[in-house]
């Protein structure tokens, strides 16, 4: 399948959808606006939910829908999309329109939009917004771009997202410090593909498909090594995600301690 006007310009196109999204939510953005966000409710599962992410969801569906026609959604507003599921021909699109809204309705600037598009198991093109942070990252197939691009660190820490590892921080080398939950999982992770930080362990809270995709392409294709807590590669066919863990790092020899770290799982 060819997406209309070719690979070039559906780019072009879906990163305009997503920097569209991203001037939406900064809109109502309690960080830089007066005019905060809109129609505030609680959905079933008990996180919250605003017009800031509706609005942004319709912006993007639109794009998509026009840009592949046949393509598979899964958008995380829109429980009428959480039955499907990757059929290996059509693309499966997945769509986070606000990742993070508890951290944007406090005025953080640690939220992000969300678009991956995947073939099966294998990732084709991804976009990672943050907005407020004024970082954009996009995968096409095995090659990322970054913006702007990251300098170089002496000191790049590890980041474990909503929990400690034992015994992580004392076995970590010099140069690697530990950060415990200095960052949301999507912008930590975000930051490894970047070079910005070295590692990372994330546990999954609740997290469906959208809210890891664009991230684990991001990641492969910045080549960095990306497991489950098992060491098996992170596999995506419809909104759940089975691993426990996300453990990710820019060498082997730190993926493999940061695997070591985790408590044995069933």
């Amino acid at each position: 399948m060819t997406l209309l006007g070719g690979s070039a310009y559906w780019s072009r196109s879906l990163v305009a959808a997503v920097d569209q999204a991203a001037a939406r939510l900064l809109s109502t953005w309690p960080g830089g606006s007066m005019a905060g966000p809109e129609d505030i409710r609680r959905k079933a599962d008990g996180t919250l939910v605003s017009a800031a992410d509706t609005d942004a969801e319709q912006l993007l569906v639109k794009a998509i829908t026009h840009l592949d026609p046949t393509g598979v959604i899964l958008t995380e507003e829109d429980p009428n999309t959480h039955h499907h599921r990757a059929t290996g021909r059509a693309l499966t699109w997945y769509i986070d329109p606000l990742d993070g809204t508890r951290q944007y309705l406090d005025g953080s600037t640690d939220f992000a939009v969300l678009v991956s598009a995947w073939r099966g198991n294998t990732p084709e093109f991804s976009i990672a917004s943050f907005p407020a942070a004024g970082v954009l990252a996009v995968a096409d197939r095995d090659q990322a771009t970054f913006r702007p691009i990251a300098q170089p660190a002496d000191h790049r820490p590890v980041h474990a997202c909503y929990f400690e590892p034992p015994g992580l921080r004392e076995r970590l080398p010099a140069g690697n410090p530990l950060l415990v939950d200095a960052f949301e999982s999507t912008r930590a992770l975000t930051e490894v593909a970047r070079g910005t930080a070295a590692g990372a362990v994330a546990e999954m809270c609740g997290h469906r498909a959208w809210d890891i995709a664009a991230l684990c392409h991001l990641l492969t294709a910045t080549g960095r090594h990306i497991t489950d807590e098992h060491g098996h590669p992170v596999r995506l066919d419809g909104p759940d995600v089975t691993a426990r863990y996300l453990v990710v790092a820019d060498t082997r020899d730190l993926h493999t301690l940061l695997l070591n770290t985790l408590e044995p799982t069933p």
